[in-house]
């Protein structure tokens, strides 16, 4: 039996979905690459845990060798867990986050000008294509369009073995426990994909005993959009640690991507780590101020989904683009490991991402230009 804890081992189920993160290859290369090493990667560190769906490594452009994977997500099983209350039959579905350097991952990570009518999605059919929002109506609940588009990939695409996601949970036992998990852009898509299937009537088990689990998630939609969710999902404290919680988006106030896609949060982040140098906060603010005309276009206000929130020590202010990026990583996937107290699966190094927020991913493209450009000066010299 695992010494982790329940959400602990959850967590690790989440963060084994970006074993991928930092790797390039075609699509089957990929998909090669980890079906050969997530299996090892769970059972070594994390529990009696077994891949029974997936994993699926999916690219828009799948014979494209120098682009890492678009979106992975697998699906395990362990037939005792234990939860706070009892031991169960239980089944997780993990989602990754974003790649750093994956076009179609920021694609859709900034499409929140665009909307797309939740309600309306699951009526007609949640494995349908998501269809953009011609009119927005306050009162409805509405998903930032590339989440949708996000989250339709996980809902069509088929395993490598041929059955979708869809398909396999038909299958499973009413009577099991469901997880929903993923972390930074996962964290927005597997709520969703939860609430999708539960409204739409795809889900078999009892509605008590379907859990979400996201972690640094920025939020999918709107108010009407939130209060839905927690409707459907009300909020469980189970334990004394912030992360001992199910239904809620777990967030740590030194991370920017939960202050996405909310305007009086992005309007924090200038300061998030101190008064940064003149060059770099000018840098900073304007990433903000195009974050926010992007939210401020959909025509609505996007709402955090309920949660948690933890602080660790406030990190020191930044000096330079190097040192902000490490910082925004360190926050958005270090602190977590730490606070969560689960083994580390990932090297946070190889993360330094564009996980749900273009302030990420475009401090991180220009460091990669920066750093391109001192390697082209000193081979020069």
């Amino acid at each position: 039996m695992s010494s982790l804890n329940i959400h602990q081992q959850v967590f690790g189920l989440s963060l084994a979905s970006n074993l991928l993160t930092a790797s390039k290859g075609t699509e089957a290369d990929l998909q090669s690459d980890l079906d050969s090493r997530l299996q090892p990667t769970i059972a070594g560190q994390i529990g009696n845990w077994k891949v029974v769906w997936g994993p699926r490594v999916w690219k828009s452009e799948p014979d494209n060798a120098d682009t890492p994977p678009d979106r992975v997500w697998y699906i395990a099983h362990n037939p005792s867990a234990k939860f706070g209350d009892a031991t169960y039959d239980a089944y997780v579905l993990a989602v990754a986050g974003a790649a750093p350097e994956s076009k179609e991952n920021f694609e859709i990570a900034t499409m929140v000008d665009n909307l797309v009518d939740f309600d309306n999605w699951v009526q007609l059919g949640i494995n349908t294509a998501p269809q953009q929002a011609s009119s927005v109506e306050q009162a409805k609940p509405y998903i930032w369009y590339g989440a949708a588009v996000g989250m339709s990939t996980l809902l069509t695409v088929p395993s490598p073995a041929g059955q979708t996601i869809i398909e396999f949970l038909s299958t499973i036992p009413s009577a099991s426990r469901l997880v929903f998990t993923g972390h930074s852009l996962g964290g927005a898509l597997s709520p969703i994909v939860a609430l999708g299937l539960l409204r739409g009537g795809l889900l078999r088990n009892a509605s008590a005993n379907i859990f979400t689990y996201p972690t640094a998630g920025p939020s999918p939609g709107n108010g009407p959009f939130a209060t839905l969710f927690a409707e459907n999902f009300p909020q469980i404290s189970d334990g004394p640690a912030a992360y001992q919680m199910w239904n809620g988006n777990l967030a740590n106030t030194h991370d920017i991507v939960p202050y996405a896609w909310n305007v009086d949060s992005l309007k924090s982040i200038p300061t998030l780590y101190g008064t940064l140098p003149s060059e770099l906060n000018n840098t900073v603010l304007a990433l903000v101020e195009r974050a926010i005309c992007q939210a401020n276009a959909s025509g609505l206000v996007y709402v955090p989904l309920q949660g948690q929130s933890f602080s660790a020590a406030p990190p020191g202010t930044p000096q330079n683009l190097d040192e902000l990026l490490q910082t925004i990583t360190e926050e958005h996937i270090t602190a977590y490991e730490k606070f969560i107290a689960t083994s580390r699966i990932l090297p946070w190094r190889e993360l330094a991402s564009s996980m749900g927020l273009p302030i990420l991913g475009e401090l991180y493209t220009a460091h990669l230009e920066a750093n391109g450009r001192a390697k082209s000066e000193r081979e020069g010299a």
